[in-house]
């Protein structure tokens, strides 16, 4: 729910192209906050998909009983290649379908296929492992595409149930922009002339010029959080940093930094509540 008020007038930075900012954008802005973006981070497909196409092509032959979508990255790297090798992007009835968020279920659902099992709570893989109870009826063949900087969470927990785990590279997290050629989606990003009223387009050359009018960065990934420090050592103590998740808010600590929110839930709303929370606490104290 949101605490009316606290964001008005406040300006926020999303590490992350339009397209993908572009609920972020849209929840800030019905609070009366602003928003810029620089964009640090990208994805491509790897440089050899030999081994993601051979998964590929034996979940689409309904060789796996379990397909597991941890991110809307790996649906994307998927359909990209299926087109390439010239097949439907359509994962058979009798496969089920594990997924990690609401996001990711609805790019799933995009492709016309049901979603079987996602975590209730925490949106993660550690929550996909607590809730999961088909880890617990037996073994099974599972195919889960994933980054080249994934943890090892959900590979461990495939290993402890038993399960025949195939697990594959399907995009890299790369500085910004990406190869035009092996790019998840458009490298041409957003321009200031499609941009929302009130919201701002930085480069990373001018991220830190810039801080000093931000009240607020929003971190949805680990990696965002080096890349960010990669472009600005020192942020100083201005802006709020607010972290999607645990493993997000964990690297800043490991950085050095204290993360002023924690997302109960690793969505655009979730970054915008905790947030909210701080600031109504502090204008109550």
């Amino acid at each position: 729910m949101s605490i009316s008020g606290v964001l008005a007038g406040r300006t926020v930075l999303l590490l992350r192209s339009k397209d993908r900012a572009s609920a972020t954008i849209a929840a800030l802005r019905e609070r009366g906050a602003r928003t810029a973006l620089c964009q640090l981070i990208d994805f491509e497909l790897p440089a050899d998909t030999a081994e993601l196409d051979a998964g590929l092509r034996r979940l689409l032959a309904g060789g796996f009983d379990w397909c597991v979508f941890t991110s809307v990255n790996t649906l994307a790297a998927l359909t990209v290649r299926a087109r390439a090798l010239g097949l439907e992007p359509a994962i058979p009835s009798a496969t089920r379908i594990a997924v990690v968020g609401e996001a990711t279920a609805r790019a799933v659902r995009a492709l016309g296929s049901n979603v079987d099992f996602m975590p209730s709570a925490d949106h993660s893989a550690r929550g996909m492992l607590a809730e999961w109870g088909a880890l617990r009826e037996g073994p099974a063949s599972v195919f889960m595409p994933q980054a080249d900087i994934a943890s090892s969470t959900l590979r461990d927990g495939f290993a402890a149930s038993g399960w025949d785990a195939h697990i594959v590279v399907a995009y890299n997290t790369v500085a910004a922009p990406a190869d035009p050629d092996r790019a998840l989606v458009s490298p041409a990003g957003a321009s200031a002339a499609d941009l929302p009223p009130g919201c701002l387009l930085l480069d990373a050359a001018g991220l830190a010029a810039a801080l000093p009018g931000i009240d607020a960065v929003f971190f949805t990934s680990p990696s965002a959080v080096d890349r960010f420090l990669a472009v600005v050592p020192d942020p100083g103590a201005a802006p709020a940093l607010v972290a999607i998740g645990d493993s997000t808010a964990a690297r800043l600590r490991e950085r050095g930094l204290t993360p002023a929110a924690v997302a109960d839930m690793p969505t655009p709303e979730g970054m915008i509540a905790a947030w909210e929370a701080v600031l109504a606490a502090s204008r109550s104290g």
